[in-house]
Formats: structure tokens, C-alpha cells, sequence
């Protein structure tokens, strides 16, 4: 339960800081920046919850990579957030989406081969 309440306070972070750049921004906002908060709370908070609720938990090799995901997307997203609120363009966007977004789906790939007993075992 430490975990998901640790996830819930990175959510309000992402969301805070969300807000006050936006402050600052003098009225132009991004729909990225608006709603990057809700990246860790869908992928770290709400699956901890449940986890925690249904007295399961993910190996350690995937959890990581799902975090290392998380993070990617969030990062890319209020990267992308700024940028829009600047009014320009960059080149490093789409490799935030991308990176997070194999990073999670490898991460799924492993919960699934594990769960199947497909998972490489060393000896």
C-alpha cells in the first residue's frame, strides 16, 4: 500500500508542477502538460491498487521496465507540453512515445511469459 499512496503523491507532483508551469505560461496551455498526471496515475497507481487489493505482484524484471515506461511517457509528454506552449517543434518527442511505449509492452511480454512458464530460466 506504500507503493500505490507513493504513486498517487508522484501523480499530484506531475500535476502541481503541470499547473504551475501552465501559470506562468501567461494563458496558453497544452493538453500534453494538462493531463501528463494521468500517466502514472492509470499505469503506476491504479494497477498497485489493484495489485495490492487482489494480493498479487509482478516480478521484479517487469516491474522495472513498466516503471521505466511510466516514466518515458510522462517525461515525453510534458516534454511535448512545453514545446507546444513554446510554440515550436522538436526531434526528441517521438522517441519518448516510442521508447515508453516498447518498454511496456515488453514489460507485458514478460507478465505473460512468466505467467505461461514461457520465461528463459538460466541454470
Amino acid at each position: 500500500m506504500k507503493k500505490t499512496i507513493l504513486y498517487l503523491f508522484l501523480s499530484v507532483f506531475v500535476f502541481v508542477f503541470a499547473q504551475i508551469y501552465e501559470f506562468f505560461s501567461h494563458g496558453v496551455y497544452s493538453n500534453y502538460m494538462l493531463y501528463a498526471f494521468l500517466i502514472p496515475f492509470l499505469g503506476l497507481a491504479l494497477p498497485s491498487f489493484l495489485l495490492h487489493s487482489l494480493n498479487k505482484s509482478l516480478p521484479a524484471n517487469s516491474r522495472f521496465l513498466w516503471k521505466c515506461g511510466i516514466a518515458s511517457l510522462t517525461v515525453g509528454s510534458i516534454y511535448k507540453g512545453i514545446l507546444e506552449i513554446y510554440g515550436t517543434n522538436g526531434y526528441f518527442e517521438f522517441p519518448y512515445l516510442f521508447i515508453g511505449l516498447a518498454l511496456c509492452i515488453v514489460a507485458g511480454f514478460a507478465i505473460f511469459s512468466r505467467k505461461r512458464g514461457l520465461a528463459y530460466t538460466s541454470c
